[in-house]
C-alpha cells in the first residue's frame, strides 16, 4: 500500500505537472469509487482549473479554482497516470479526467480499492475520515505527545504505530523500518515505553520518511508513483521484506510475524526479540529432560506431547477420533486408549497419516500462538518430536536434535514405566529423526550422565543467546 513517502511523491508530480490546467470532462468508469453524488462531483470540478495539490497522511487533495477540493486515496494500488488523447488506456482505468492540453490524467486501480471525495476546500479537515488523523511525525514538536498516547494503550508498540489517528503517516513498510531503528521490540505494549524510546520514534520516524521521500518513495510488488518511474527507497529498506535474510546489522536471520493481522519483520537480536527453539528426539531420547532444563534457565517452555494428552481429554476431539476409528479407542473408563492408537498406526501407515492429519493442525496452530504470546520472554523453547515431518521447523530460529542409543531408550522406557516397550521402539522405527538429524542447529547425546546432558545444554544456551 503507498504509504506516506509514496502519496508525496505522486503529489509532488502531480503539482509539478498538473497545477494550472483545467479540466473539461470526466469519465467515470467505476461509480463504486467516487464516494460523492457522482453529478455533483463532476459538476464542481468540470471546467475548473487545478490551482495546488496537498496531503494529509496518506490523502490527497487535488484544490480546485472554485473553492472545492477532491479528497483522493489511493490505498492499496491506485496511481495517477498521464496520457496523451489517442494513447490505449490500461484496463485498469478506473477515472478519466480531460485536460484542456488534450491530455488524459487517468486514475488506475488494479484492485479498485481507491477512493475520491468531493468536499469545499475549507472543509476538507471536517470530512469523517480525514478529520480523524493525528498529526504527521513532522508536525509532532514534543515526544511527550506520543508517550502520553501511548500510556493509555495496551496493545503492541506496531499496532499503536499503524494507527493514524495516533500518528499519521507510518504504514507497514515503515513502521518495521523505525521500530528496527529504534532497536524496540514491535510485539511490546505500547504503555511499557519510556520517553527515551518514544522520541527514538519520533526521531527515526522523521529520519526515515524523509529518507524515503527524497529517494522517491519506495517501489514494492507492483506499486508505482506514475508511469515508467520507480521509488529508490526499497533498496534501503532494512528489513521489510527481507525475512529469513540476515540482519545488516548482527547478520541474524530476520524473522516474521504477524501483529495484528499484519506482517511485521524483525530482527530477534537488535530489537530483543524472544529467540524460539525447537527441541526434537525419538520417544525416550530425554527430550523432557532437556526441556526442563531450559526451563530452569527461565525459557518459557511448551511441550507438544503434553498438549498432545491435553487433546485427549477433550469431549469433542474424542467424538472425532471415534468417528474416524470407531469407539476402540476409548477404554472402558472413556479415556483415550493409547495403546490402541500406538497398535493402529504403527501397523498401518495409512491410519497414521490420518491421525497425524487430525492432530498436527492443532498442534501447529497451539506452537504458533504460544510463540506469538511470549515474544517478550528471554527465550522460547518447544519440544516437537516431529518437527521437520510436520514443517514446524519453519517457526524456529534455532533447532535442537536429542539422540540417545537404543540401550538407553529402553532403560528410559523401563524407568517411566512403559506398558509395551516394543511398541515404543516400533514407533521408533518408523521416526526420522536420524534423517533429519544433520538439519538440527545443534546435536545433544544423550547417553551419559544427567550432569554431561545438563553440560552441553548449558553450551548451546550460552551460544544462543550470547548475543542479546
Amino acid at each position: 500500500m503507498p504509504e506516506l513517502p509514496e502519496v508525496e511523491t505522486v503529489r509532488r508530480i502531480l503539482e509539478n505537472k498538473y497545477v494550472g490546467k483545467r479540466i473539461i470532462d470526466i469519465s467515470i468508469l467505476y461509480p463504486k469509487m467516487i464516494h460523492s453524488p457522482l453529478e455533483e462531483f463532476k459538476k464542481n470540478i468540470i471546467d475548473q482549473i487545478i490551482i495546488s495539490v496537498t496531503r494529509k497522511g496518506k490523502y490527497l487533495f487535488i484544490n480546485f479554482s472554485n473553492g472545492y477540493s477532491l479528497i483522493s486515496h489511493l490505498r492499496m494500488e491506485g496511481k495517477y497516470v498521464l496520457r496523451e488523447k489517442d494513447e490505449e488506456l490500461s484496463k485498469y482505468t478506473k477515472v478519466i479526467f480531460y485536460l484542456d492540453d488534450n491530455t488524459l490524467l487517468c486514475y488506475e486501480d488494479m484492485r479498485c480499492f481507491g477512493v475520491m471525495y468531493l468536499c469545499q476546500t475549507q472543509e476538507i479537515f471536517n470530512n469523517k475520515e480525514v478529520g480523524k488523523l493525528g498529526p504527521e511525525p513532522f508536525e509532532i514538536k514534543d515526544s511527550n505527545y506520543l508517550y502520553n498516547k501511548y500510556q493509555k494503550s495496551n496493545k503492541e508498540i506496531k499496532t499503536c504505530l499503524l494507527d493514524q489517528e495516533i500518528m499519521s503517516g507510518l504504514g507497514n513498510i515503515y513502521c518495521d523500518e523505525v521500530l528496527f531503528k529504534s532497536k524496540i521490540n514491535p510485539f511490546r505494549k505500547a504503555s511499557t515505553l519510556s520517553l527515551e524510546e518514544c522520541q527514538k520514534i519520533l526521531d527515526f520516524s522523521i529520519e526515515t520518511l524523509n529518507k524515503a521521500i527524497s529517494l522517491g518513495g519506495s517501489t514494492v510488488s507492483s506499486y508505482h508513483p506514475e508511469k515508467g518511474i520507480d521509488g529508490k527507497f526499497q533498496n534501503e529498506l532494512n528489513v521489510y521484506g527481507r525475512a529469513s535474510l540476515p540482519c545488516p546489522i548482527c547478520h541474524t536471520i530476520l524473522r516474521k510475524d504477524k501483529i495484528s493481522g499484519r506482517g511485521t519483520t524483525y530482527c530477534p537480536i537488535c530489537q530483543n526479540v524472544a529467540l524460539s527453539v525447537g527441541l526434537t528426539g525419538k520417544i525416550a531420547s530425554g527430550k523432557s529432560s532437556v526441556l526442563d532444563l531450559f526451563k530452569e534457565k527461565g525459557a518459557k517452555v511448551f511441550s507438544c506431547d503434553e498438549e498432545v494428552n491435553n487433546l485427549y481429554k477433550d469431549i469433542e476431539f474424542k467424538k472425532l477420533l471415534i468417528d474416524k476409528f470407531s469407539s476402540l479407542v476409548l477404554n472402558d473408563d472413556l479415556s483415550i486408549s493409547k495403546g490402541y492408537l500406538k497398535n493402529l498406526i504403527s501397523n498401518d501407515p495409512t491410519k497414521k497419516k490420518e491421525l497425524e492429519d487430525i492432530i498436527h493442525p492443532l498442534i501447529k496452530e497451539k506452537v504458533v500462538k504460544f510463540i506469538h504470546d511470549n515474544k517478550l520472554s528471554p527465550l522460547i523453547v518447544v519440544e516437537v518430536p516431529l518437527l521437520f515431518e510436520t514443517k514446524m521447523n519453519s517457526l524456529f530460529d534455532y533447532t535442537i536434535g536429542v539422540s540417545c542409543s537404543l540401550v538407553n531408550q529402553i532403560e528410559h522406557l523401563k524407568n517411566r514405566g512403559s506398558k509395551n516397550i516394543n511398541l515404543d521402539l516400533d514407533l521408533n522405527n518408523s521416526n526420522q529423526f536420524d534423517k533429519y538429524a544433520k538439519k538440527c542447529s545443534f546435536l545433544i547425546s544423550n547417553d551419559s550422565s544427567f550432569e554431561e546432558l545438563k553440560k552441553q545444554v548449558d553450551v548451546i544456551y550460552l551460544q544462543i543467546t550470547s548475543n542479546k
